[in-house]
């Protein structure tokens, strides 16, 4: 080995610069590591007590719940039921129908009130007969709005908009 002889200063500082070189390696390599998964599994902690607290939450309100539910999937199911109607007549007069847009269910004391806005196409004996056969049972809808020009003189076919209202008790 070469043997080499450091004065007291040199000695003093070589043992100052290994123990930062070993500080930084145990800082580098263990300490920041451990700091970074401590943090990490924290925030997991963290995440989920906060997902515990809405489940928890969740659980309390989970009749309220069931009951809206229930409530919007029967009205979803009688605005399936109107539109599907709708539509039978329409195929049966030789209506093409688009753009059909259900609103919202307006709810009065007794009663909700449907609107329903479509798009109709067709000869204009065909959509007085789609009209006449919407107003009558088992459909039973009011025609709020009525609007319509013509696209074609040959066989005089009208394009228009028209706005229903259901009424449901």
């Amino acid at each position: 080995m070469i043997s080499m002889s450091f004065s007291k200063r040199e000695r003093y500082i070589f043992i100052i610069t290994i123990i930062f070189i070993a500080m930084a390696l145990v800082y580098n390599f263990i300490f920041e590591p451990g700091l970074k998964k401590w943090q990490i599994l924290n925030d997991e902690i963290t995440a989920k007590k906060a997902r515990m607290c809405k489940d928890i939450r969740l659980m309390k309100e989970r009749d309220s719940i069931i009951q809206e539910h229930n409530r919007y999937a029967k009205s979803a199911k009688n605005i399936s039921i109107i539109l599907s109607d709708i539509e039978n007549q329409a195929d049966f007069f030789g209506i093409k129908t688009s753009n059909i847009k259900p609103g919202q269910a307006i709810e009065m004391v007794f009663y909700k009130e449907y609107n329903i806005e479509l798009q109709i196409e067709g000869q204009m004996n065909g959509i007085i007969k789609f009209l006449a056969g919407l107003i009558k049972l088992p459909t039973l809808v009011a025609l709020k709005k009525f609007d319509f020009r013509l696209i074609s003189r040959s066989p005089s076919v009208f394009k228009g908009t028209i706005i229903l209202s259901k009424i449901i008790i």
